[in-house]
């Protein structure tokens, strides 16, 4: 995603017209996770040949992931498949799902131009695989990845200490451009009261 800067009264002048909404709320790194899960799901259940068939579904996800479970169950409800708790293979299809890995990566910080904000690239994916046993038995690893770009500052705020996966790497802020800004800072107000003075004199 390209990022654009824009002086306060282009960004005035935009909210008004309507072309940027107000807020604007990036998704936290669970938020993304959920629509990853829902990705792989999509695609295992493109696989089954029988859609009139209920599915048992057998979920290997471990503690650190358990809590996609509620998720993993609503995905497939929202593709118009019937879920069963009976585990006939015979008569229904089962459904083995489970996830490997799931992580959060952070890219070097850069600046949205000159004394812009500070941003990072964000990574998050999922790896895992699933199991369809209808007519016939198939297994297929998946792998599905979300790369945007989110301010620096709201990293904390993406992150829930609740589920560790969730949190990646925090880069640190170049030490050069925390030396930059106060450098420019006190020169500009250097140069604003030699100015004055020299304005005075005159």
């Amino acid at each position: 995603m390209k990022i654009r800067s824009y002086s306060l009264l282009k960004v005035f002048a935009l909210i008004a017209c309507g072309i940027i909404p107000i807020c604007s709320q990036t998704k936290t790194n669970l938020d993304v996770f959920k629509v990853l899960v829902d990705s792989s799901l999509s695609e295992a259940l493109l696989n089954l040949s029988d859609s009139q068939k209920e599915i048992y579904v057998e979920l290997k996800l471990g503690s650190p992931y358990s809590n996609f479970e509620n998720q993993i169950f609503k995905s497939i409800q929202a593709q118009k498949k019937n879920i069963t708790t009976t585990s006939n293979t015979l008569e229904n299809i089962r459904l083995s799902y489970s996830i490997e890995n799931a992580a959060v990566n952070y890219g070097e910080v850069f600046r949205d131009g000159f004394l812009g904000n500070h941003f990072v690239d964000r990574k998050i994916y999922i790896t895992g695989s699933y199991l369809i046993d209808s007519k016939e038995m198939s297994i297929k690893d998946f792998y599905f990845e979300s790369i945007d770009t989110v301010e620096f500052d709201e990293i904390q705020t993406l992150e829930n200490s609740s589920y560790p996966f969730t949190q990646g790497g925090i880069p640190t802020e170049p030490f050069l451009s925390n030396l930059f800004e106060p450098l420019v800072a006190l020169t500009t107000a250097a140069v604003v009261i030699a100015l004055f003075f020299t304005i005075r004199s005159k």
